[in-house]
């Protein structure tokens, strides 16, 4: 509907427009490659999303929050598992204690981990992960960088990452 409105007052036909609206979207996916701000990976993604779904064109706000869904998603049994060696655990013991609602902290101290440990573990697993990922293309370094220094700034984000990935799954 908004799209057939504003088609209608620049006197051009919907297709005209999303054709117009799709050339700017990939100027600026370009544009956002050649800063370095997003890989090819990601804009090649982006793009095909795009050319899906018309309707929603002009409504992606949510990328960079996607890209972090999409790293979790891909990424999350790597540092799952990291984490999991790190508490000399295995990744279903780990996974079975997260769904009873333990945290990181609580699992750590029945493992005779401390705190400085846990802390040390995490970030070496998201470290390795994030290297991965911008290994494959999935990530800037910027990113990965930004990431990093995000959980550093929130040591529990991934502690709640994971057990709210796990919590309810059977």
């Amino acid at each position: 509907m908004y799209l057939k409105d504003l088609a209608n007052r620049l006197h051009v036909s919907v297709a005209t427009l999303q054709q117009a609206q799709l050339a700017a979207h990939e100027d600026v996916l370009a544009q956002l490659v050649r800063d370095g701000k997003l890989t090819q990976n990601q804009a090649n993604a982006i793009k095909q999303r795009l050319a899906s779904h018309q309707e929603c064109a002009g409504y992606a706000k949510g990328a960079q929050l996607g890209l972090i869904r999409f790293f979790l998603q891909k990424y999350r049994p790597d540092l799952t598992n990291q984490v999991a060696q790190g508490l000399h655990l295995s990744v279903d013991q780990l996974q079975a204690q997260l769904k009873a609602g333990k945290s990181l902290d609580e699992i750590a101290a029945a493992q005779h981990v401390s705190s400085s440990q846990l802390h040390t573990i995490v970030m070496n697993a998201l470290q390795s992960t994030l290297n991965k990922a911008v290994a494959a293309g999935d990530l800037t370094q910027q990113q990965a960088n930004q990431f990093m220094q995000y959980v550093q700034n929130h040591p529990k984000m991934v502690d709640q990452l994971l057990s709210h990935h796990f919590k309810g799954t059977q």
